[in-house]
């Protein structure tokens, strides 16, 4: 696709980060996501404000992740835009939920599934865990465990693909691992460098400049 000047610069920054430091780790056959090799991507929420889509699509980027849901009932208030902007502009685009530690596993799945469509060809559902805005646990360790086991497994069911597992190695070290989640593709966040995990994405910036878009925004790379 032709691509404007300042959008060229763009794309030759976001080239420059992601090939810092050592190569990314590995990624399982099937941990896998119908992603090129090294395909640099985006992940927006209404933090990110109106996009700019005709815009946004000659920045040469190549997926999009967009928030739908959190919790048992929120739902983003520009998701439907967004969604409906990615499709228009052929995008290759998935939906993500941001997973709350102290509500009930099924009524989440419940939200996210009421919101995003089974479409084909879409990225796989994804579910953001992390402690950074979450909540404390209602229950014990095992019974938060296998809420998050019912949510994972009702996303499937739904839209017969795996769900993506975004999270921190912080977060990953202390719920994760260990815990029978590793079919499930890793999105890791990891701002210092590639992470040790084998992940499928990895968000190497909070902090990207992309034309179509007023401030900031997440940068995320997947794996070669």
């Amino acid at each position: 696709m032709n691509m404007p000047p300042g959008a060229l610069s763009v794309l030759a920054t976001l080239v420059m980060l992601a090939s810092c430091g050592p190569k990314p780790s590995p990624v399982e056959p099937d941990r896998a996501l119908p992603l090129a090799p090294g395909a640099e991507g985006i992940d927006l929420s209404h933090h990110n404000g109106p996009a700019d889509w005709p815009l946004l699509s000659a920045a040469g980027l190549d997926f999009v992740y967009l928030k739908a849901t959190e919790g048992e009932g929120h739902v983003d208030t520009r998701f439907q835009e967004n969604w409906q902007g990615a499709v228009r502009h052929h995008w290759q685009a998935g939906a993500y939920h941001f997973y709350l530690l102290c509500q009930d596993g099924r009524r989440q799945a419940a939200n996210f599934i009421r919101q995003v469509e089974v479409r084909a060809g879409a990225l796989p559902p994804a579910v953001d865990l992390e402690h950074a805005h979450n909540c404390a646990p209602r229950g014990s360790r095992a019974e938060t465990l296998a809420d998050l086991e019912v949510f994972l497994a009702a996303l499937e069911e739904e839209y017969g693909a795996v769900p993506v597992i975004y999270t921190t190695p912080a977060f990953h070290a202390e719920w994760l691992a260990g815990e029978g989640f590793g079919r499930h593709p890793l999105w890791v966040r990891s701002l210092s460098g590639p992470p040790d995990l084998p992940y499928a994405i990895w968000q190497y910036s909070m902090k990207g400049k992309v034309p179509g878009l007023d401030g900031p925004v997440d940068l995320n790379r997947a794996a070669d």
